[in-house]
């Protein structure tokens, strides 16, 4: 499913990829479309996360002899930018596609399971976006109680049950009118792009170019973005920040080893 660049692990586990629907439904409809895009942006948060939990427990805290601060410090940014790029990726679904959703099939109730899964987890992302926002290097302790690996255990099974769910609710959409479905599909991509800030160029969007595998079941051009905004983060906004090291792909989206695992 995944082009891994070396036999060591990778950041296709321990929580598993989502197959691509368009590389297997035969169907014109836009839910097909719709599905796929919300997988290629599910992988996403999944191989971030998966990233975090690879490569964490090798990075040394200040107990052990061979702490390193600026390597602390590049995990707990980089943790933040992904936490902070799952809560903008729900925020325009709450905001902007589920309601949209429910004008367009008349049910009230469409996507209320999927809401009702996003506060399963809010609690325990609220409480690291905190929590990295807030430790400084010296502090960091990922094993103590109430440190990083606690908290991301407390939510992640709640956070990926709901990522494999959603795009099982999206596939049942074929009864809805394809035209009105990808309508507020595109509509929802130019809300989050327009919803975006100067800030996210340094953190959200060079964690979504990292975690974007564009080699993925025969290649996806996922993120749409213009290739000048690729290049001005690449260049300009993610240069000089040692917090990419952790991404499990280079900001092309090309898969490369993790750099935070046993020798």
């Amino acid at each position: 499913m995944t082009t891994k660049p070396s036999d060591a692990p990778w950041a296709d586990e321990p929580f598993k990829l989502i197959a691509t629907p368009s590389k297997r439904l035969d169907d014109h409809h836009a839910y097909v479309h719709c599905a796929s895009e919300m997988t290629h942006s599910h992988n996403v948060i999944i191989r971030g996360l998966n990233a975090i939990i690879q490569q964490a427990p090798h990075v040394p805290d200040s107990t052990d002899p061979s702490y390193n601060a600026q390597d602390v410090n590049d995990l707990l940014f980089y943790t933040q930018s992904w936490a902070k790029m799952l809560a903008q990726h729900h925020s325009v679904e709450e905001t902007y596609i589920f309601p949209d959703l429910k004008k367009l099939s008349g049910d009230s109730f469409m996507m209320d399971d999927a809401l009702h899964q996003h506060e399963l987890f809010h609690d325990g992302l609220e409480k690291l976006l905190a929590y990295v926002s807030s430790t400084e290097p010296g502090d960091y302790r990922r094993d103590a109680p109430g440190g990083m690996k606690d908290i991301i255990d407390s939510f992640s099974k709640d956070l990926t049950d709901h990522l494999y769910a959603e795009i099982d609710e999206i596939l049942g959409m074929g009864n809805l009118d394809s035209a009105g479905l990808r309508q507020v599909w595109d509509q929802a991509e130019k809300v989050a792009k327009a919803n975006g800030n100067l800030g996210m160029l340094y953190d959200v969007f060079p964690c979504v170019l990292g975690c974007a595998d564009k080699t993925c079941e025969g290649g996806n051009t996922f993120p749409p973005l213009p290739g000048v905004v690729l290049y001005a983060v690449k260049y300009w906004f993610a240069s000089g920040n040692g917090a990419w090291r952790f991404n499990p792909c280079d900001l092309w989206g090309q898969p490369r080893p993790l750099t935070f695992v046993p020798q």
